[in-house]
């Protein structure tokens, strides 16, 4: 008889008296048996089998491109792939600013620029005909000089890190942006940067990365974003420029081939990220670039940061009889600037979804290569960018807090970090917004020399102290973290604000913001620690159609301790922060260029000569300086955020 439960098919019953009747003994061992039996059977579905791996020749075939691709080279050659107007460029400059801002040194080659100057300007859309021969010898011409170029300064022999000492040489990517649309192109510039012979002893990664794009929508709007700003097209009717934009595109459709080479290294970035084929990718570019390409998408949406609310001032520590600690709760100018942001949060957020219901008929409100604020979703018709702009409402009349009830007026991406303060700046009273609080946007670590003041170290520590001033952004702090930490354990966090496609908020401290405002801001990252970043103002950053940010500040609270910025003093949009002394310093691009002072004479005078002053200090401590004896608290050091990194 077949069994009924399972129960039953692990323990069957015989039919016969004689089995009915058998001993305890052997219903014990039956029993153990089967129990053995289960517990193997659960082993094995939950571990697979326990059995060691063996290497096998299959196993190192299978694995030798990984063994091969997994090493990390000094040198890294970026092969752009694409017909005109997909995105390359786009794609090439967020590139070089992710990677320079991640610690490598990066630089892209047009060949676009080099075609220019040999050419002696722009050039008709007959010039990019494959029959054309004597234009197709001088394309191959600037091809070959951009690679040698590239190649030259891969191998640090363009003298640009002639005094740099070897050890101290970052690694290098070069950005090879053509369309590098045929076979045999491909294959050349393969065989130019890995030929034994010609780079024998310096090794060198080759990745392809194709730009595939057939969305009718997304081209026209490429198109007219390419006619409007490429050297080519510069003083041309919009119209003119157009159909020879289209003329060439047919040109290189002619002869185009897409990459099938399965041996080879390259991603495939379909319609800008809405999908992506990856093959032969490891080492870093699987850890870091590949979940970068993935994140960007060309949708406009808001970024803002900001610094912690204030916390207690010094009266209300005497009130409430308590001295300053790293789980330090708001204050009253903190609880009065998180009032503020709310109400500044909800003007800019609604805004948005404004602009953005307006974008489905106006898609010119956009950064250029996008129909709605939303990634692509093979829009065709205002039909169907109606029904997205309907759909977009009934999901925001569904917005609610995380009790499940609350409606809330806005949507946001909020983040922070864990400290109490952070946290608490947007924790608005009856709106519980969901907040994603991160350990990786807590403060810079200073180990063992946290709450210790630069004016003690400099005579206790000096060795370690002239380190700090020439290098302040690698300079480690004993168990603690650098400014260059920074950027690894917070490259997750750019890639998540960068594949949002909405309103993002980011409450967290200096050290942290300066980090992420050089990333906005593509400045180098090693001169962030001169970023001044004014408290009770935040900093909003939006997509540019190139694929770099613009930025606006906005003070929402004014208050005695205050740091007050005139953008509209600054040239080029660069933005100012004016300390409390009344100077006006760039936020950024270079050092503020200040001396160290020391303001208590004994000190000064018990300093070392050998001691260098900083010229661009970082943001020192978790709180306010204070006097190590306890005589109050010392006057700012000149060209420094003089307001404490615990905020």
């Amino acid at each position: 008889m077949a069994p009924n439960t399972m129960q039953e098919a692990l323990h069957p019953i015989g039919s016969s008296t004689g089995a009915n009747a058998s001993s305890s003994d052997n219903d014990g061992n039956n029993q153990q048996h089967a129990n053995v039996q289960t517990s193997a059977s659960s082993d094995y579905y939950a571990q697979g089998s326990a059995e060691a791996a063996n290497m096998s020749a299959l196993t190192l075939a299978k694995i030798e491109h990984r063994i091969r691709l997994t090493k990390k080279n000094t040198r890294l050659v970026i092969v752009l792939v694409g017909l005109p107007a997909r995105g390359k460029s786009f794609i090439a400059r967020k590139l070089s600013n992710f990677v320079t801002w991640r610690g490598s040194d990066c630089r892209v080659f047009n060949v676009g620029k080099y075609r220019r100057l040999a050419a002696e300007g722009a050039c008709g859309a007959d010039f990019f005909d494959s029959k054309n021969e004597n234009a197709a010898a001088l394309r191959q011409e600037v091809a070959r000089l951009a690679l040698e170029d590239m190649l030259r300064w891969l191998d640090h022999e363009d003298g640009t890190s002639a005094t740099i000492p070897i050890t101290q040489r970052k690694d290098r990517v070069g950005i090879f942006d053509a369309t590098n649309s045929t076979k045999e192109r491909r294959e050349w510039v393969l065989k130019e940067c890995t030929c034994r012979i010609k780079r024998s002893g310096k090794p060198t990664g080759v990745v392809f990365v194709e730009s595939i794009c057939d969305d009718k929508d997304l081209l026209h709007e490429n198109f007219l974003t390419k006619v409007n700003n490429s050297p080519d097209y510069k003083d041309m009717e919009v119209e003119e420029a157009m159909a020879d934009l289209i003329s060439r595109v047919k040109k290189y459709e002619e002869a185009y081939e897409t990459i099938e080479d399965d041996t080879q290294s390259y991603i495939k970035i379909f319609n800008l990220s809405s999908k992506m084929l990856v093959n032969h990718i490891y080492g870093r570019m699987a850890k870091s670039i590949v979940p970068a390409l993935m994140a960007w998408n060309i949708g406009t949406r808001p970024v803002f940061i900001c610094r912690a609310g204030q916390t207690m001032n010094e009266s209300e520590r005497v009130t409430r009889n308590c001295g300053m600690s790293r789980s330090e709760s708001l204050g009253g100018q903190g609880k009065a600037f998180r009032d503020a942001l709310f109400g500044y949060m909800k003007v800019e957020c609604l805004d948005f979804i404004r602009r953005r219901q307006k974008a489905a008929f106006s898609p010119d409100l956009n950064t250029g290569t996008s129909i709605s604020g939303m990634m692509n979703r093979g829009f065709g018709s205002n039909i169907d960018l109606a029904s997205l702009s309907s759909q977009h409402n009934e999901e925001e009349d569904d917005y609610v807090g995380t009790d499940g009830v609350t409606p809330l007026p806005f949507p946001c991406h909020m983040m922070s970090s864990t400290m109490p303060r952070a946290r608490q700046t947007i924790e608005w009273d009856s709106m519980p917004y969901p907040v994603e609080t991160l350990s990786n946007l807590n403060p810079l670590d200073k180990g063992d020399f946290t709450g210790r003041e630069l004016e003690e170290l400099a005579v206790n520590h000096p060795e370690w102290y002239n380190q700090l001033a020439a290098d302040p952004f690698f300079t480690r702090f004993p168990g603690g973290e650098c400014y260059g930490d920074l950027t690894s354990r917070l490259e997750s966090v750019v890639v998540d604000i960068e594949q949002q496609v909405g309103p993002v908020l980011v409450v967290s401290h200096v050290s942290v913001l300066q980090v992420l405002v050089a990333y906005f801001r593509n400045t180098p990252v090693e001169d962030c620690t001169s970023i001044a970043l004014p408290m009770n103002t935040v900093l909003k950053f939006t997509p540019a159609k190139g694929g770099g940010w613009q930025e606006s500040q906005q003070l929402i609270l004014d208050s005695p301790n205050n740091s007050h910025c005139d953008l509209s003093s600054m040239d080029n949009g660069m933005d100012c922060h004016a300390t409390l002394e009344g100077h006006c310093t760039p936020l950024a691009r270079t050092p503020v260029g200040s001396q160290l002072n020391i303001f208590n004479d004994k000190v000064k005078g018990s300093l070392s000569d050998t001691i260098s002053p900083l010229a661009a200090p970082p943001i020192w401590g978790d709180h306010a300086r204070r006097d190590s004896r306890g005589t109050g608290t010392l006057p700012p050091l000149p060209g420094r955020n003089i307001l404490e990194e615990q905020h």
